[in-house]
């Protein structure tokens, strides 16, 4: 038998070393931006039985509507084998795999009287007596899962779709997204925060090639291999092969197991010439996020990652949407405007530097320093293209003077330069509305940080911390289970405490 040919992946990405810069920056002033009391602590929250998870989602009427409306059912006259169960009832199999970690052991699961009786009292109480009444003695088994996971499979995009909508419409039932700004733009509600990431989803099994040999015996074994996972960067520097998710949350202030996924869609990184349709992280998040927007009128604030460049967060902001990421590393300091006042002649030198306006000015050591102009407020303006502002209070020996600057990307700035066929200026790459380097920008990013919890928590609920699928489509159908079994215990937790 001829050689196998090797099968290729993308390469693996390589972590960027950070360069230190060639100037100095002043002391951060105090602000708007400086914040009169920290966040607090929130209350921890408790663990929850697979059975009271299990109860939570059956009772969540939005799953049944949408397995209802997007899954197929048999239509008299159609050929083929019938599905054993109503749509609905795979659905909440589906998501009951992020609760028992393998859907061997929600087979397992729901072959036991008291899961199944829970099940069935679910669809009891949204489908009626006699839906719940013609329902077979157990739950499915794995050949019954295998056979309709193809239809959902066939159904994912309009599963996701659907999904979605569902979920915000949950977010906007329980308080949060409100039209009415909660909090302020610099410190908003957290209600009001939508924190957004990216994770690469292990696949069931960590084998890069299809068939390796014993050099001993020089047998040769064959292994199943995920068609779509590549190597890929997480955290900066750890190498993870799998696929990538990205998915944005919501969740209310100091309230356990709030936390509401909106949105999720696989990005996928390998070359065009593999997968002809594969999307960036960024341009995917950038995609979910105004899907989000379109659904929840109101000032927002979205949070991210540096994935974020200033083309992803320009549109982003024109919707209305405050864009907090941190600075990306090793942009120069950049030219903003030059001021001169006849009144005190007086000039100051203004520059875009990690993220802010800064007064360029010389040390006493002849080296650059760039000293952070105080923000007296932000202002938006909302429009066809809402706009940010700054209001700068410029200290000066003479007397501080006031200075309005946008923070958004501006029509001056799209003008493209006829020697570099380039934007002028790049300006939401190189000023942010929070800068980072703030005790305000620190309150998001530590939102941040909370949310990267639910993808903690996706790892932790699968065996050895795997998505038991294969193929981007296959990890992102998990997800969406894994979506609906979290949204399920937030609408159940809530609707407890009121």
């Amino acid at each position: 038998m001829g050689a196998t040919k090797r099968r290729t992946t993308a390469s693996k990405p390589r972590a960027k070393t950070k360069r230190k810069p060639d100037y100095i920056m002043g002391p951060v002033p105090k602000d708007v931006f400086s914040l009169s009391r920290p966040e607090p602590p929130g209350p921890s929250a408790r663990s929850l039985s697979e059975l009271e998870s299990l109860r939570l989602l059956v009772a969540n009427p939005d799953l049944y509507d949408v397995a209802d409306r997007v899954l197929p059912t048999r239509a008299p006259g159609d050929r083929g084998r019938p599905p054993a169960y109503p749509p609905y009832i795979y659905l909440i199999f589906l998501a009951s795999i992020s609760i028992f970690k393998t859907a061997e052991k929600a087979c397992a699961n729901f072959e036991e009287e008291l899961m199944w009786k829970t099940v069935r009292e679910g669809v009891r109480q949204h489908r009626g007596n006699v839906a719940a009444d013609g329902l077979p003695e157990i739950g499915p088994k794995r050949h019954h899962w295998h056979d309709f996971r193809v239809t959902m499979l066939d159904a994912l995009h309009d599963l996701r779709e659907s999904s979605r909508d569902a979920w915000i419409s949950q977010a906007l039932a329980q308080g949060m997204l409100a039209r009415k700004r909660r909090g302020s733009l610099v410190r908003p509600h957290r209600s009001q925060v939508i924190t957004g990431d990216g994770t690469v989803a292990r696949p069931a099994s960590s084998q890069t090639e299809e068939f390796t040999f014993d050099e001993k015996t020089g047998n040769r074994k064959r292994h199943r291999v995920d068609p779509d996972a590549t190597i890929q960067l997480e955290g900066g520097d750890r190498e993870i092969y799998g696929n990538k998710i990205v998915s944005f949350s919501v969740r209310d202030e100091c309230s356990p197991h709030s936390r509401i996924i909106l949105n999720v869609d696989t990005a996928r990184h390998q070359s065009e010439v593999l997968d002809p349709d594969r999307k960036e992280e960024a341009r995917v998040a950038l995609r979910l996020a105004m899907e989000i927007r379109a659904r929840t009128p109101g000032n927002h604030t979205v949070v991210y990652d540096k994935a974020w460049r200033g083309v992803h967060r320009s549109p982003l902001i024109r919707a209305g949407l405050l864009i907090f990421t941190r600075q990306y590393d090793g942009l120069k300091p950049q030219p903003l405007k030059k001021y001169r006042y006849e009144s005190t002649e007086c000039v100051h030198d203004v520059y875009a530097a990690e993220g802010r306006a800064c007064e360029r000015l010389i040390s006493v050591e002849g080296k650059t320093l760039y000293n952070p102009i105080p923000v007296r407020e932000v202002e938006y303006r909302e429009g066809e293209e809402s706009r940010f502002y700054h209001i700068l209070e410029m200290p000066c020996r003479k007397g501080p003077h006031v200075e309005r600057i946008p923070v958004y990307e501006t029509r001056e700035d799209r003008v493209l330069d006829p020697r570099t066929k380039r934007m002028r200026f790049n300006r939401t790459e190189h000023l942010r509305i929070i800068p980072p380097v703030t005790e305000a920008g620190e309150r998001l990013i530590g939102f941040r940080q909370d949310s990267e919890s639910s993808f903690s928590t996706l790892d932790e609920t699968h065996r050895l911390r795997r998505i038991p699928a294969y193929g981007a489509d296959g990890a992102l159908l998990v997800y969406i289970g894994y979506s609906w079994a979290r949204n399920s215990v937030a609408l159940g937790i809530t609707r407890r405490t009121r």
